[in-house]
């Protein structure tokens, strides 16, 4: 997995931002295109686009967890073991806000592939249900999404169809009762 996916797919910050002429110059060459509108977009109108993508469109949130566990606690678990794997193979997340988010994820698989590799095919369901949601959506991210499912097992069609129709479950505890 190459650790360029990771920076392309993370909310472009001020410190990436900076950066991103060096980052889109290592894009792999089936993203030149992708790279060089990402480098050459306003800042503003990049972080727009982005949050509307990822952050207000929740089929397509970088939040692994989210698209498996919804709001329900077993989430809290799943977060609560993930973030003990990552800090088991030396990894601690000062910059990262959860342990499931898919740019970690992506850097993790570039610099400890025996330990990320095998949490991407884990969420390969997942990643396949964020790459269409972009596509339906017409996003630039589309392309990145896509250079990240190339390079993991094909995933269950009737699984990403489920969780395409459905979304993420819901926790219903404390809620009967209520009108």
């Amino acid at each position: 997995m190459d650790r360029t996916l990771a920076l392309l797919l993370d909310y472009p910050d001020d410190e990436l931002l900076a950066a991103r002429g060096e980052i889109a110059a290592q894009a792999p060459a089936r993203l030149a295109s992708f790279a060089r509108w990402w480098a050459d977009a306003d800042p503003r109108e990049l972080r727009e686009r982005y949050v509307a993508d990822f952050d207000m469109r929740s089929g397509a949130s970088l939040y692994l967890t989210h698209h498996r566990f919804g709001d329900r606690r077993e989430r809290g678990r799943a977060l609560v073991a993930l973030k003990r794997l990552l800090r088991e193979a030396g990894w601690e997340l000062e910059r990262w806000e959860l342990p499931d988010y898919l740019p970690l994820l992506l850097e993790l698989a570039a610099v400890d592939p025996e330990v990320g590799r095998p949490l991407l095919a884990e969420f390969r369901v997942e990643i396949e249900a964020i790459r269409r949601a972009l596509e339906d959506a017409g996003s630039p991210w589309t392309e990145a999404l896509r250079a990240v499912t190339d390079e993991l097992p094909p995933a269950d069609a009737g699984a990403v169809a489920r969780l395409l129709a459905e979304g993420p479950p819901t926790e219903l505890v404390g809620l009967e009762g209520r009108a």
